[in-house]
């Protein structure tokens, strides 16, 4: 089961995926053991007030978004709320990605922790990280293929401009 903002991104979740499509947030969480939050980090507050009221014990959360702490997913869920805060990055669409996990080990069983290890190897590696560096996670491995793209477009660009043709 899944939700979005829009009419349309619902109707899209249900058609090409072929889940259940949630009208509200809180119809996920009521309905879900495992939720995830895949929300933009500006949004990430108003969905969880939203959801918060609906949150059950022993549920498990998993937030990619950028730049949230476990404390601050906490503080929005209640305290001793089950939360893994991630980021995985694009190569994981095609089974070969690299996802940095930070959570409470207190929190989890034995067998949960063998649950999450299962699913984040499903599509790529998965490195458990201390949680004060998933920022440094998140650049290394969001931020700077991007960055290094960047730079031979531009090293590519260079050799053009000065007369070395871009199809040699």
């Amino acid at each position: 089961i899944a939700s979005a903002k829009s009419d349309k991104t619902r109707e899209k979740i249900e058609k090409e995926l072929g889940i259940q499509k949630a009208d509200i947030n809180a119809q996920v969480v009521d309905f879900a053991d495992v939720v995830f939050l895949a929300v933009k980090p500006q949004f990430l507050e108003e969905v969880l007030d939203e959801i918060k009221d609906n949150v059950k014990e022993g549920q498990i959360f998993i937030s990619i978004a950028p730049g949230k702490t476990l404390q601050w997913l906490g503080e929005h869920l209640g305290e001793g709320t089950k939360i893994i805060r991630t980021m995985p990055n694009t190569p994981a669409m095609v089974g070969e990605g690299m996802s940095g996990v930070s959570y409470d080990e207190a929190l989890f069983t034995d067998e949960e922790k063998d649950v999450i290890d299962g699913f984040f190897t499903s599509f790529g590696k998965m490195e458990k990280v201390d949680e004060k560096l998933m920022d440094v996670v998140g650049s290394a491995s969001g931020c700077s293929p991007a960055y290094v793209y960047m730079f031979i477009e531009a090293l590519a660009d260079g050799c053009v401009k000065n007369g070395l043709p871009r199809q040699a």
